[in-house]
């Protein structure tokens, strides 16, 4: 790379060195070392498809996408998740089932207020770039979030379902199952409240698309993040 790069190309996001991607290669490589094998995680209490565990670069770089305003890494995460989709489908018949195009994608809201603070919602940037490698819906717009709510990571699970509790509402009713896409996947709360609204209206989940589950999501057990990042501002 040379000198002129340095002023042209944009430095990686989570270490600040040059990068000919968004991510250098070293940071690259550190993140495609917490993706998941397993795909999907789990089916209960609805399959969850993450692309990778919460904890090291990944965790980082989700940090820099939510409260540093990077917004590349999100289509970086939704180009990686929408790889994973392809990869697992059987398209052997050829029909749009196969190939998993009988779905419709809606991204978990923000709130007004946050959406104004942030300028951007992390989610809808991730499924945005996850649709444009499936082919599948996308609609951002299918649900809102009509109530502001508290940080759910300073809540344990009972709080964050009472937290979400009347959040969201149906905009506009797909014709179509559902595939939720949020960044990181803990309790499930965030999820359930979405799918409630969802359901009452006849809606059904098929699916829920992260880009990061917990380590204690996967584990009960795990005893912690080794490497604390601070909370963010609300």
């Amino acid at each position: 790379m040379g000198w002129l790069d340095w002023w042209i190309v944009p430095p990686c996001p989570l270490c600040r060195r040059p990068a000919k991607a968004v991510f250098c290669q070293d940071c690259q490589r550190r993140l495609q070392a917490e993706r998941l094998a397993t795909w999907p995680v789990t089916t209960d209490p609805w399959p969850l498809y993450a692309w990778g565990i919460h904890r090291g670069a990944l965790r980082r770089a989700i940090y820099c996408l939510k409260y540093e305003g990077q917004r590349r890494i999100g289509s970086v995460l939704g180009e990686w998740l929408g790889s994973r989709w392809v990869e697992s489908r059987q398209p052997s018949s050829g029909s749009r089932r196969a190939y998993g195009l009988d779905y419709t994608v809606v991204p978990i809201p923000l709130h007004a207020e946050r959406l104004r603070q942030r300028g951007y919602n992390q989610a809808a940037l991730i499924s945005q770039a996850f649709c444009q490698r499936t082919g599948l819906r996308h609609w951002p717009e299918a649900l809102v979030r009509v109530r502001a709510t508290a940080a759910q990571h300073e809540l344990n699970p009972l709080q964050r379902q009472h937290n979400l509790a009347g959040a969201f509402a149906l905009k506009h009713a797909p014709a179509t199952p559902v595939l939720l896409v949020d960044d990181i996947y803990t309790t499930g709360s965030t999820v359930q409240a979405a799918q409630q609204v969802l359901a009452a209206a006849g809606i059904r989940v098929a699916g829920v698309i992260v880009a990061a589950q917990t380590p204690k999501a996967a584990s009960p057990d795990w005893p912690g993040p080794p490497d604390p990042i601070p909370p963010p501002p609300n």
